[in-house]
């Protein structure tokens, strides 16, 4: 029978599976969390860097601005001429508007050709963006009206443009089209806090992603070891293959 006081006795093998499952350092989700921690500064730096003030005056302007001036707009197909500042603007068509005394109807299916020429009759570039659209107050109840826009373009200098739209050769279907313009010092406003304010979005969202990550990794590293540790220390408390049932060592 072995001695329990002895050097070799296998009592002193016994592995506690928690001791263990302390000793194996979660190195992946301790890390996430780490970089979670570092996004969620850099959001709140971010934050401070937002001009909420001179974004909300640049938004109540521009409302301003649309609710004093005559709106650009004009039958399509077919082509007008506005004067605009420099800045860029956008093309949109109407679903439900009225426009001189007669009330027109389109679906959100038509696809525009835009071109835009100024005074020289020298093209601008126009940015194509079929597949956007606003929601619109409609004068008939529960139907919907938008305004889908056509293309977008960035105006070089002040002057007289000309817009053309046109449909395909096989749609025919009449609608208004309306021109909004946004000018430079507006551009400029929406660009200073735009820059500072996607990247608070961002480093927010991704602090979070990696925090839910990072505990996710956590919890499932210390489970692992847990349980390898459980094994190992039952690997070691196995009795010799020669013990008698009735001994210490079984």
């Amino acid at each position: 029978m072995t001695d329990p006081n002895s050097p070799s006795s296998p009592s002193e093998g016994l592995v506690s599976a928690r001791a263990v499952a302390r000793r194996r350092k979660p190195l992946l989700g301790k890390f996430l969390l780490i970089l979670a921690a570092l996004l969620g500064l850099a959001s709140i730096i971010m934050a401070t860097q937002v001009s909420w003030s001179e974004l909300s005056d640049a938004r109540a302007a521009m409302r301003k601005r649309m609710e004093n001036e005559t709106p650009h707009r004009f039958l399509v197909p077919g082509k007008a001429s506005f004067e605009f500042p420099a800045g860029r603007i956008f093309v949109s068509y109407l679903t439900d508007t009225e426009f001189a005394e007669t009330r027109y109807l389109a679906p959100t299916e038509l696809v525009f050709e835009l071109v835009i020429t100024d005074a020289e009759g020298a093209l601008v570039d126009v940015e194509v963006e079929p597949t956007q659209r606003a929601n619109l107050q409609s004068s008939r109840p529960g139907r919907p009206a938008a305004a889908v826009l056509v293309g977008s373009a960035v105006l070089p200098a002040k002057g007289t443009y000309t817009f053309d739209l046109t449909l395909g050769p096989r749609e025919s279907s009449r609608a208004v089209a309306d021109v909004f313009v946004i000018n430079n010092t507006e551009v400029a406003a929406l660009e200073s806090a735009f820059a500072p304010l996607l990247g608070f979005f961002c480093s927010g969202g991704g602090g979070l992603f990696l925090a839910l990550l990072g505990g996710i990794s956590l919890w499932m590293e210390r489970r692992t070891a847990a349980a390898i540790a459980a094994m190992q220390a039952g690997v070691t408390a196995a009795p010799p293959a020669g013990a008698p049932p009735n001994s210490r060592e079984y």
